[in-house]
């Protein structure tokens, strides 16, 4: 069989043994969303670029001692985490 002429894919099927041995709803497509959504996740878009979210940047000189013991304690809790989680 020439496999150029073969129509195309039919949506749901799958060339994949894997694809094909799972049900026909896994497969299926991903919702679309109505107009009233859309228009309102533009909306939040926009009103999003327009907000001022970044915060101030850090001045280095004002980083206090609190700040690094903070750090360090964070810092070294984590390792142990990752420490105790690998062990």
């Amino acid at each position: 069989m020439n496999r150029s002429l073969a129509p195309a894919a039919v949506y749901g099927t799958a060339r994949n043994s894997f694809r094909a041995s799972l049900p026909r709803h896994v497969l299926r497509e991903l919702p679309s969303y109505e107009p009233e959504v859309v228009a309102a996740m533009r909306r939040a878009e926009e009103r999003l670029r327009e907000m001022d979210v970044r915060s101030e940047p850090v001045d280095l000189k004002r980083i206090t001692m609190q700040d690094l013991r903070d750090f360090l304690i964070a810092y070294c809790a984590c390792f142990m985490a990752v420490m105790a989680f690998i062990a």
